[in-house]
């Protein structure tokens, strides 16, 4: 028997002792309705455009140069009353930000999207060490997106980053899903019309399954690198230690993960392939993930036509110490995007 409690369950522990703050969610499973019976293409849709992006430029070093992005998020919500709620009045999540680092000999290299994980505050502790590390081990672009609900995206009455962004509300957990994919495009778009070079999406965590997301729905990214996920989103409620919560109130309201799972297969979401070639994806994955369970990224993995995959030994919390090598390998597929091979 283990002296010590699992690190990803230690994880669990500390946001359910954090869940003593946070809102409770309001019950929203009876409209669900609106998600079903649509094309993935309304159900996610493409941006109808680019929008202006403002550029603020936050600091410079030799070879490095910080920017803050931000703009309007055209994103629409699909259930009627959410879409009202959305629309009355000036939020916080209207506005899409997000963070660009430049190196100066990145200029002619591919660029990357980059999400972050799940509650994750961007602090400038997380911008000094693992933004500044990616731009300098990849030598490209990054732009890190804020997803709604976190940073400067949170509500002034939510009590943490990211509380709000995956509840048991799950219409507004559905309607976050879809901006942040959809803002994701968006800048995307402008990334593109900034710069002729190509560019792919990464993410760690729920970032690395929004990513595995939109390399299923959008074929303008020219690689892929989801870190330690997979996009089975019934599997990751029903094993997520840190979603404990979550799993609590859908179980107030009469629903299991079971439920949600079935949810999901109604509206298609199973059933999304990558639009972009398998030698282009870099898959990264620990062997004793409790948030990402192994067996559901192998199968995810087999769909996917077996792209390259790195499994490293340990937790979820443990990928820290297999940054280095992940980031070796990173490099050689954007190498091989940069040479056209």
């Amino acid at each position: 028997m283990p002296l010590l409690p699992h690190t990803d369950d230690l994880a669990g522990l500390l946001v359910r002792v954090a869940d003593v703050v946070r809102q409770r969610p309001r019950n929203t499973i009876d409209r669900l309705t609106a998600y079903e019976g649509l094309e993935i293409g309304q159900l996610f849709p493409a941006p109808p455009g680019i929008p202006d992006v403002e550029v603020s430029r936050r600091w410079r070093l030799p070879g490095l140069v910080s920017e803050d992005l931000a703009f309007s998020s055209l994103h629409d919500p699909l259930e009627p009353e959410f879409a009202r709620h959305y629309h009355a009045r000036r939020r916080r999540i209207h506005r899409v930000t997000a963070r660009r680092l430049r190196p100066a000999s990145g200029r002619d290299r591919p660029k990357l999207l980059y999400i972050h994980g799940y509650m994750q505050p961007e602090t400038p502790l997380e911008e000094w060490t693992l933004l500044l590390g990616m731009a300098r081990a990849l030598d490209v672009e990054i732009v890190q997106l804020q997803p709604p609900y976190h940073g400067s995206r949170k509500p002034r009455a939510s009590r943490l980053d990211g509380d709000l962004y995956w509840t048991a509300d799950l219409v507004r957990s559905m309607e976050s899903l879809r901006q942040t994919l959809l803002d994701a495009r968006t800048l995307l778009g402008w990334m593109q019309a900034d710069s002729d070079q190509p560019v792919g999406i990464a993410g760690l965590s729920l970032g690395g399954a929004l990513a595995a997301a939109l390399t299923c729905l959008e074929p303008r990214f020219a690689f892929s690198a989801p870190f330690i996920a997979h996009m089975d989103l019934g599997a990751l409620v029903a094993d997520a230690p840190v979603l404990h919560g979550m799993r609590t109130d859908l179980a107030r309201f009469g629903w299991q993960p079971s439920d949600f799972a079935a949810f999901t297969q109604r509206i298609g979401w199973p059933q999304l392939l990558p639009q972009i070639p398998h030698e282009r994806i870099q898959l990264f994955a620990m062997d004793d993930d409790r948030f990402f369970r192994p067996d559901t990224v192998r199968a995810m993995w087999k769909r996917w036509g077996e792209p390259r995959i790195a499994w490293y030994p340990g937790s979820h919390m443990g990928f820290v110490p297999h940054l280095a090598d992940a980031m070796g390998r990173m490099r050689r597929l954007i190498d091989a995007v940069a040479s056209g091979s």
